[in-house]
């Protein structure tokens, strides 16, 4: 069962890698080298201007660092053709689930590294401690995060659900004990209850010859995939996520503004598609959201103008395969309309969504900024919208169109 669970993972992992690559593409690695360098900036800033004696210093790393533990599921890598084709191996299952808990230690533990990482000079600012106690912090959140994976390895079993889920409550409330134990006294106090938290949940998490509950594991395992191809799909398509699209009649109202003559066709399709289509509508207003909450938490007019350009350029670069999406129907080759209307609508709509995003962006900067401020914001990202309609725009149709 070694090899046969190196040969699932590697497969896994060969899946994960061709998507990633679209996934860590140029703009978003830009998006998060951006986003991180100005949480670091003004988080640096926060750390400066609060007191020795603050004291919600230690709650709130205690609350952040008790939410994310449960952070990271036990991957098994199962497929629904195991329960018959692997029944025979049921006796050898558990060195195989005891891989996949190995396996599935590893995202986990870089989540509670960075958290705790940038976590700890709140920590060191209430406590007046060293940074050689993040060693010991780390080791307490890495065995209460293994204690969790062994509760979930336990639920791949039968007659187990009520078992689990006691121990499930037991681990929350003594990990949350731990935390704020170590958090309040010393940090290799925490470390040592967590260890022997780890070593008391492993004895309690015994299968004792147990019978593998195979449903309840396939579907855990496809639920786990199912979140991750979702993820996933916020850039590409994705085979496994089936894409929906929604009615949303609180929305028709702007369509009936578009008048039905020849030159509108493509006009009303890319609507149609922008507002309805859950890839092109989720993902506009998935970037809003977030450039609009940037906003709200930025002061700065230098850091505001610079999301708001960001995110607006995003928005018109991620809408761009609009203009490709109806060439399957054989409606839109039979029905005469000239390219230049095709093209004309897509810069139509663009300018009318980008147009839109700026109007929001603007008024979420003035929750800081000036009016002054936000109207030459505004003007810069009339700017922007100009230029992409206009220039970069016709650019990447006559690329696409070749």
């Amino acid at each position: 069962m070694h090899d046969f669970f190196l040969l699932r993972r590697q497969r896994h992992q060969k899946k994960m890698m061709k998507y990633m690559r679209y996934v860590l593409n140029d703009h978003f690695v830009l998006v998060c080298l951006f986003l991180v360098g100005g949480l670091a900036f003004y988080y640096s800033n926060l750390l400066k201007q609060l007191p020795p004696d603050f004291p919600w210093s230690l709650p709130i790393v205690g609350v952040i660092w008790w939410f994310a533990l449960p952070f990271g599921k036990l991957a098994t890598l199962v497929e629904p053709a195991d329960m018959a084709f692997l029944l025979p191996k049921e006796k050898e299952m558990g060195d195989y689930l005891s891989r996949g808990l190995r396996h599935s230690l590893a995202f986990p533990f870089v989540v509670e590294l960075l958290i705790c990482g940038a976590l700890l000079p709140l920590v060191v600012l209430a406590k007046q401690i060293s940074f050689t106690n993040f060693f010991f912090y780390l080791i307490m959140l890495w065995g209460l995060k293994f204690s969790h994976l062994r509760l979930q390895r336990l639920a791949c079993y039968q007659k187990t659900q009520e078992q689990t889920q006691r121990l499930l409550v037991l681990w929350f409330i003594v990990s949350g004990a731990i935390l704020f134990v170590s958090l309040y006294s010393t940090a290799w106090i925490g470390t040592v209850l967590s260890l022997a938290a780890t070593f008391a949940f492993i004895s309690l998490t015994q299968e004792r010859k147990r019978l593998l509950d195979w449903s309840k594991m396939i579907d855990r395992e496809n639920a786990r995939l199912h979140r991750i191809y979702q993820f996933i799909n916020l850039f590409t398509d994705v085979p496994e996520v089936e894409a929906k699209v929604r009615r949303r009649k609180y929305l028709d109202g702007l369509l009936a503004k578009i008048s039905f003559k020849q030159e509108n066709t493509y006009l009303y399709l890319f609507a149609r598609g922008a507002l309805r289509g859950a890839e092109f509508g989720g993902l506009f207003f998935r970037l809003l959201i977030v450039g609009g909450v940037l906003l709200f938490s930025l002061n700065d007019f230098r850091f505001v103008t610079g999301v708001s350009l960001l995110f607006v350029y995003l928005i018109g670069f991620q809408m761009i395969p609009l203009y490709n999406q109806f060439d399957y129907i054989s409606s839109t080759q039979l029905y005469p309309v000239p390219t230049k209307y095709k093209r004309a609508a897509l810069q139509r709509l663009m300018v009318i969504l980008l147009f839109a995003a700026s109007i929001i962006f603007t008024l979420c900067s003035l929750v800081h900024l000036s009016i002054v401020e936000s109207l030459l914001l505004l003007v810069l990202l009339l700017i922007e919208i100009g230029l992409f309609a206009w220039f970069y725009l016709p650019a990447r149709i006559k690329k696409m169109e070749v």
